[in-house]
């Protein structure tokens, strides 16, 4: 058994030149990606940028709504607080009539019961 010897057809130039061209593949490859990665570092700082100048802006506007409707709440407050004086001054009036109407409905009861039982109670025999 013998083998027969393997030739290559191929010259050393020619091998060398194809692995030159192939690393400068792979380092056009590798230019393009860090290319790449740098605009996308670029675009990255610029969009977080941005989303910190809108977060700012929604800061403020949302510290100016709180301040509107605090406002707003502390004024309806105080007409509640208002409205709530007037109605107690209304129910204060409003006791004193009734009471007053009570006390002539006890008189006036009272007065009928001492004339059904004692009928001659003011003109008492001298």
């Amino acid at each position: 058994m013998t083998q027969t010897p393997i030739t290559v057809t191929y010259s050393l130039e020619e091998v060398l030149k194809d692995i030159q061209q192939s690393i400068k593949d792979v380092d056009k490859k590798l230019d393009t990606l860090q290319k790449e990665v740098s605009d996308f570092r670029t675009e990255t700082k610029v969009a977080i940028e941005s989303l910190k100048g809108e977060i700012k802006t929604l800061d403020a506007e949302i510290k100016g709504e709180i301040k509107t409707l605090d406002a707003e709440i502390k004024g309806e407050i105080k007409t509640l607080d208002a409205e709530v004086k007037g109605i107690n001054k209304r129910l204060d009036s409003q006791e004193f009539i009734n009471r007053s109407i009570a006390a002539g409905f006890v008189l006036a009861f009272g007065t009928g019961v001492i004339k059904l039982f004692f009928p001659n109670f003011p003109n008492l025999p001298h």
